[in-house]
């Protein structure tokens, strides 16, 4: 690419358009009117020789060279972003910024609440916002949509093979799996069998946004076929669904053991291996340098591992 040719002013248009594949929403999203955004998108098509975008039935779609340039621009966008944002010193007493963080719900009960309070302590000007977990984790930390994810580190459940070598990932600790069922479940008492476990109907927590099946879900995340009756888009209230049902569900230890207190539910092993999962914070390599971004990740990994001190000091959970 000839800079002295490219106003560089486009690249933030360019990866307007590139996202949204519409010239109203991408004049929305960077704050221009819809006839300059127009004039953006016939300069850029005059640069690189190429429409970029072309009509298919109603909608825009990407030309091959449009399709090639969304990583890299949104990536040179984001690089430039950070190191124009980062600063040499990080003061969290007066620092403004907010974070999004996509938790899942064991963190979300078992680990945010340290962190709100560290955050009100030291550092007030600092907001986050939460997402809870879905199919576009990862891409929306790759696209820079997102700081830091706190939840499982389950390939499988991603549907990857490994993870992209952009993302940073660092190991937090090993998550086990619990069954509750309703505390007068009319056939599953102080134990249940591989056998109930498969035969029984199931409710399952199935996070918007995934485009697999629910069977291949359930598969990736605990190797079983499992005849899943209900579904929520969260784990949160599913304990208080399971009374007078007789539904088994799911859950990791430490969030089923919390919600037990305040729910109706008796809580057993899965009665076979489930697959390894560790519980991770994952976060783009673009942001190491950033010493707001580290402070923070610093709070999110002290609070899982001062969590663990205190439950191994006090022998473990029940």
């Amino acid at each position: 690419m000839q800079l002295n040719r490219f106003d560089l002013n486009l690249l933030i248009a360019l990866d307007a358009l590139l996202q949204e594949k519409n010239v109203t929403r991408a004049a929305e999203r960077v704050f221009v009117s819809q006839p300059a955004m127009s004039a953006a998108l016939q300069r850029l098509r005059d640069y690189f020789g190429d429409p970029l975008l072309v009509r298919v039935g109603r909608d825009l779609q990407l030309t091959p060279r449009g399709l090639s340039l969304v990583g890299p621009v949104r990536e040179a966008l984001l690089q430039i972003q950070a190191t124009i944002g980062s600063q040499p010193t990080f003061d969290p007493r007066t620092v403004q910024r907010t974070f999004t963080l996509i938790v899942s719900a064991d963190a979300l009960l078992r680990v945010m609440p340290a962190v709100f309070q560290r955050l009100a302590n030291e550092a007030p000007g600092i907001r986050c916002h939460i997402e809870h977990f879905s199919e576009t984790t990862l891409s929306r930390l790759e696209y820079g949509d997102a700081d830091l994810f706190i939840g499982l580190n389950s390939l499988r459940l991603f549907g990857l093979r490994e993870f992209p070598e952009s993302l940073r990932i660092v190991d937090l600790r090993p998550v086990r799996w619990l069954c509750a069922v309703a505390q007068d479940h009319p056939s599953v008492g102080d134990t249940i069998t591989a056998e109930q476990y498969l035969r029984l109907p199931h409710l399952f927590g199935w996070p918007s946004g995934h485009t697999i099946p629910l069977e291949e879900l359930v598969r990736r995340l605990l190797s079983a076929d499992l005849d899943v009756r209900a579904t929520t888009q969260g784990l949160l209230e599913i304990p208080f669904l399971l009374a007078g049902t007789q539904l088994v569900a799911t859950l990791p230890e430490d969030l089923a053991r919390t919600l037990a207190k305040l729910a109706p539910v008796k809580l057993l092993p899965v009665p076979f291996e489930t697959p390894d999962t560790h519980e991770v914070v994952i976060w783009h390599r673009r942001n190491e340098p950033d010493p707001g971004h580290a402070w923070l990740r610093e709070i999110l990994i002290s609070a899982v591992t001062s969590q663990g001190s205190s439950r191994d000091g006090a022998g473990g959970p029940p």
